[in-house]
């Protein structure tokens, strides 16, 4: 009997002890009290993002190109340098009688003037550069100041020297006074320029038309032609040089001439002037001359595994005969001009003009 009322209290605390939990978890919990307008703000600036995005940790090298046509003007000096580098597209530079600058880009980035230097009496541009507007804060790399566009034209004074530098450009410069440009990709055309020109790229051909003064051409892979081509002064030296293709000189009437190829021919049609020092070489290639019957030359022919072939009638100093190959002097006339000839494995053909 007294385990029965043992066992009883027992269970009886248990319930009372269920019955205060169940009472607990039955009450309603009070509620939290509402955010103060000052608490609404300290949560909105905390979860608020940034209103500008993130700067880039490394900006882009070179601004995205514009697909706008634009075009621009500066009064110049008549005889202005201008300055200026392409990355790419095709390049038209003309010589206009208005003392100014225009340029001109199509589908491209936008142009823009520095003035290196002004003339002092005028007060107007004679040292130019023509280079792109690079947008705020964008990083400068090493073709971030050029223009590039689907096309570019630009005029400027017939008086201006031009210093240009590309990299994927097809070249048309015309009536300018002085031109020295150099590219890495593309073809070159120089047509009316007086005052010399220096001019090489790796990979296109090379032309120069009705120009003069002191000319140096060069290129790796293309063909270099000149054609009705004359010195500025006495002294002043034509150099041509491809190391892939050939070259082709016609009417040109400077004493000094060195014309060379690597694995292309060497032609030349004109005539040889008194006291004048030509010297046409190449190791794989024929080298060809078309002269009047009434040319006067010495000339000197090294050549290999090759022939020889001359229409002019020739007086011989010497001739020699050797394994590795045959050399010669021989003259023209009274030998007025010295010609020097070399090829390896090529022809040596003279013909009459």
């Amino acid at each position: 009997m007294a385990v029965n009322r043992t066992y009883f209290g027992i269970i009886t605390v248990l319930l009372c002890a269920v019955s205060v939990f169940t009472a607990a978890a039955q009450k309603p919990v009070p509620a939290k009290p509402a955010p103060t307008p000052k608490d609404k703000e300290e949560k909105e600036e905390l979860w608020t993002p940034p209103k500008t995005p993130r700067e880039p940790r490394y900006p882009t090298r070179y601004p995205s190109e514009s697909d706008q046509t634009t075009e621009k003007f500066i009064a110049v000096d008549p005889n202005v340098s201008v300055k200026l580098c392409v990355s790419e597209g095709n390049l038209k530079i003309n010589g206009w009688e208005r003392n100014e600058v225009r340029v001109f880009v199509r589908s491209g980035r936008l142009p823009g003037f520095k003035v290196l230097e002004k003339d002092h009496k005028s007060g107007k541009a004679n040292w130019l550069m023509v280079t792109n507007m690079r947008p705020e804060g964008a990083r400068p790399g090493p073709m971030s100041e050029c223009l590039a566009g689907e096309e570019i034209e630009m005029d400027v004074p017939m008086g201006s020297g031009l210093s240009l530098t590309g990299r994927a450009a097809n070249t048309v410069i015309d009536s300018v006074q002085k031109v020295a440009v150099k590219t890495a990709d593309g073809h070159i055309s120089l047509k009316s320029i007086p005052g010399g020109i220096s001019a090489s790229t790796y990979q296109g051909n090379l032309e120069v038309v009705n120009s003069g003064g002191a000319i140096a051409l060069e290129t790796t892979t293309g063909n270099i032609t000149a054609f009705d081509v004359t010195p500025g002064q006495i002294g002043d030296l034509f150099r041509a040089k491809s190391n892939g293709g050939n070259v082709s000189l016609q009417q040109v009437d400077h004493r000094q001439i060195e014309a060379s190829s690597i694995t292309g021919s060497v032609n030349f049609n004109g005539k040889f002037l008194p006291g004048g020092l030509y010297n046409f070489k190449t190791s794989n290639g024929a080298i060809r001359m078309q002269i009047p019957v009434k040319s006067s030359a010495t000339i000197k022919a090294s050549y290999g595994f090759g022939a020889f072939n001359s229409e002019i009638p020739l007086k011989f100093v010497y001739q020699n005969v050797t394994d590795g190959g045959k050399n010669f002097q021989a003259m023209i006339g009274s030998g007025d001009a010295n010609i020097n000839i070399t090829t390896n494995t090529g022809v040596i053909n003279i013909k009459r003009l």
